[in-house]
């Protein structure tokens, strides 16, 4: 299965409100599955990323977190996905 991305958020997060289309419109730009993970549902997440939510990755591959530029979260993605082929 291809990598995927996912975006870890959790309830009552503004920042993660505001970011989420960003994470639509870059799976839909790419043809990738794109997943909601919330991380207060796994210890190991909330540990991990409960302080600097939202976070998005392809795969196994930390595209960004906090303020997510879309800029920046597109020039991150292309290295990933040249780096998977």
């Amino acid at each position: 299965m291809p990598p995927s991305l996912s975006f870890h958020t959790r309830a009552g997060c503004s920042l993660c409100d505001k970011a989420w289309p960003l994470a639509v419109a870059l799976s839909q730009r790419h043809g990738l599955a794109l997943e909601r993970v919330d991380i207060a549902q796994d210890a190991e997440l909330l540990r991990r990323d409960g302080e600097r939510i939202p976070v998005l990755m392809f795969g196994e591959t930390l595209l960004g977190w906090g303020r997510l530029s879309e800029r920046a979260i597109e020039r991150e993605l292309q290295r990933a996905l040249a780096a998977s082929d």
